[in-house]
């Protein structure tokens, strides 16, 4: 039977599953990001202060503290959804091996990529809105997309894939709320841009 986390949680993610986030979904997305091109207006924006780092707290903020904790949610929301949708209730033991963890588990996996997508184009930009930037301008991001969907349908939809990963095939129903969650989190971004962009005008 499975082991259980905080709270009497099921873990929503196996270590294959994780590792398959962090060196498979994620780097081309990454490399992308790194690809960047200098966006229009760039060169009005007034310059860094001299001592201030790369890597700063509002950075830290925005990355951990709000985009992150939305993926999060987004991620533990769809685990439990799923389960929930499927007859467990709290505190139910899961097999490991049975068909509803491994495919609760996907879920979890599916919904981290999608969210990691919205997240790619949020992140293009710390202050221009996603929707004003071309998706032409850099390959790479295309690229990344195209990386994250083939290796989420390898996972979940080939039998190797199930096998390595201890995942299951989805049905299709499941990916109109994890599609919801990633536009949400692209939606958050969008808004905190907003906000923050009004006061920097207003203190300007």
């Amino acid at each position: 039977y499975l082991g259980y986390g905080l709270f009497g949680m099921p873990l929503a993610l196996t270590i294959p599953q994780i590792l398959a986030v962090d060196l498979g979904t994620d780097i081309v997305p990454a490399l992308a990001l790194g690809a960047e091109q200098p966006h229009p207006g760039i060169m009005e924006a007034p310059p860094r202060p001299r001592g201030e780092r790369l890597i700063n707290l509002p950075l830290l903020f925005r990355v951990y503290a709000f985009l992150g904790l939305i993926e999060a949610g987004i991620a533990m929301g769809a685990f439990f959804l799923y389960l929930f949708a499927n007859g467990w209730t709290w505190g139910t033991p899961l097999n490991w091996s049975s068909p509803l963890y491994k495919e609760a588990t996907a879920v979890t996996f599916a919904s981290i990529v999608l969210a990691q997508i919205a997240n790619l184009f949020a992140c293009r930009s710390e202050r221009m809105s996603a929707f004003r930037l071309s998706i032409f301008t850099n390959p790479l991001i295309l690229w990344g997309i195209v990386t994250e969907l083939t290796i989420l349908a390898l996972i979940i939809y080939t039998p190797w894939g199930n096998a390595i990963f201890a995942t299951s095939p989805l049905p299709t129903w499941i990916f109109g709320p994890l599609v919801l969650g990633a536009l949400v989190l692209l939606l958050a971004e969008e808004s905190r841009k907003l906000i923050v962009g009004r006061f920097k005008n207003r203190r300007a």
